[in-house]
C-alpha cells in the first residue's frame, strides 16, 4: 500500500512565512529558520528538484509545502 501524503489529519503543522509543513513538535522551520507556524493549511504540494512548476510557484527549496496557509495563498 502506498504512503499517504501529510493531511490534516496528520501532525503537521505549516510554517507562516514559507508554507513548509513540519512536524506538530518542531520549534524552528528547516527550510527559513522561521519559528511561527499554523494548524490551518489546505493543499499539499512537495517540491523534489527545481522544476516548472516550482519556478511558477516561486519555491526554490526541496520539500513538502502547503499552497493555503491561514487563509492566503503561500505562492504569488
Amino acid at each position: 500500500m502506498p504512503a499517504r501524503a501529510p493531511t490534516k489529519r496528520m501532525p503537521y503543522k505549516a510554517c507562516k512565512s514559507c508554507g513548509a509543513l513540519v512536524p506538530k513538535d518542531a520549534t524552528v522551520c528547516p527550510v527559513c529558520g522561521g519559528t511561527s507556524f499554523v494548524d490551518d493549511w489546505d493543499g499539499i504540494v512537495v517540491i523534489l528538484d527545481n522544476s516548472e512548476l516550482a519556478s511558477r510557484l516561486k519555491f526554490s527549496k526541496k520539500g513538502t509545502f502547503a499552497l493555503k496557509v491561514a487563509g492566503s495563498y503561500t505562492f504569488k
